[in-house]
């Protein structure tokens, strides 16, 4: 969701690259967490199995995983977005990433 709003929903972003950003997300999810989990990202296609075979054991952390990383991205892209001033003058009075320009 950080990068969805980030590319599409964000009028200072360049629109014609969102699909990209997008899909490029994706790709990675599957390249990191499909050895991990099956990458399963759609809480549909998580289901339809479960009820095939009849085993639900740990089938909330797919409903409940989308949600959370979905709301917390959010929260975060519209703590970063809601300011009025430039990027460059937010990273001049950072004090950390100040701190790590001088070394």
């Amino acid at each position: 969701m950080f990068v969805v709003s980030g590319v599409a929903t964000d009028n200072r972003a360049i629109g014609e690259l969102a699909g990209l950003a997008v899909g490029a997300t994706v790709l990675l999810n599957v390249l990191f967490a499909g050895p991990i989990s099956g990458a399963s990202m759609n809480p549909a296609r998580t289901l339809g199995p479960a009820v095939v075979v009849g085993r639900y054991t740990g089938i909330w952390v797919y409903f409940a995983g989308p949600i959370a990383g979905t709301v917390t991205g959010a929260w975060a892209y519209n703590l970063i977005r809601f300011t009025d001033k430039p990027l460059r003058e937010i990273t001049r009075t950072s004090s950390f990433l100040s701190s790590a320009r001088r070394n």
